[in-house]
């Protein structure tokens, strides 16, 4: 088996605690407000049966077997209806709803003991996540996550989400590195085992409840560890 030269990672509920609540009555309330002040009167329902139509329509126009919405693109296309043209006005809106709609956000604890133990221990790092580009680089800015990663590939820059296994080869190849010399960390057994398998690589799958273990599923981990310290022990006993 090849040696492990680079270690890639989900990103949300693997390295990032966060809760998101996005069908708060109050989220589209504050929306609908702040959008006053460049001149639209919108209502907080108005918006947010806008935004789940624009979604949908966005996705029927996607050929892809499994496509990302792009939250950015979506909120352009329902303020051009609105009739505000402003090129700014959309990413500020995407970041206030990500805002509005966040309940929890932290990293969890060992995130940035672990990431540190492997970047000591010369692995390239990179981040595959289901992400949108207009927030997650600023989020992870925030607790400090990006000093450690050589590259991070968010699905919302190709249109399609995991488990598609082109993401993970996106990463292989910007690391300089074969599927069969990296390994995936991720907690969701269909979006990242699956995908990081499909792709050539060994995965190891974070469960930290014990919840995702029990799914029946059709591909098996290499490794199931209970936090990111099991993870990294794993990663040292099969570094050759």
């Amino acid at each position: 088996m090849s040696e492990i030269r680079a270690v890639i990672f989900d990103c949300y509920t693997t390295l990032i605690d966060i809760k998101t609540n996005e069908r708060k009555e109050e989220v589209f309330g504050y929306l609908s407000l702040y959008l006053q002040y460049y001149g639209a009167s919108i209502s907080a329902e108005g918006l947010r049966n806008a935004l789940d139509l624009e979604k949908q329509r966005y996705l029927r126009a996607k050929d892809e077997r499994y496509p990302e919405v792009d939250l950015e693109i979506v909120f352009r296309n329902v303020l051009e209806n609105e009739g505000l043209g402003n090129p700014f006005l959309a990413g500020s809106c995407c970041k206030l709803f990500r805002l509005l709609s966040r309940e929890r956000f932290e990293l969890f604890p060992d995130s940035l003991p672990v990431l540190s133990e492997l970047r000591k221990s010369g692995y390239s790092l990179a981040i595959v996540s289901d992400a949108q580009k207009v927030f997650c680089l600023e989020e992870g800015n925030m607790l400090g996550l990006n000093q450690f990663f050589d590259c991070i590939v968010m699905s919302t820059q190709f249109g399609f989400t995991k488990p598609d296994p082109r993401l993970f080869a996106v990463a292989n190849t910007l690391l300089g590195v074969t599927p069969q010399q990296s390994v995936y960390v991720g907690n969701d057994m269909e979006k990242d085992v699956k995908g990081a398998k499909q792709a050539g690589m060994r995965a190891i799958l974070l469960d930290r409840d014990g919840k995702e273990s029990k799914k029946a599923t059709e591909v098996e981990p290499d490794f199931y560890a209970k936090d990111l310290w099991e993870a990294w022990q794993w990663i040292r006993s099969n570094e050759a």
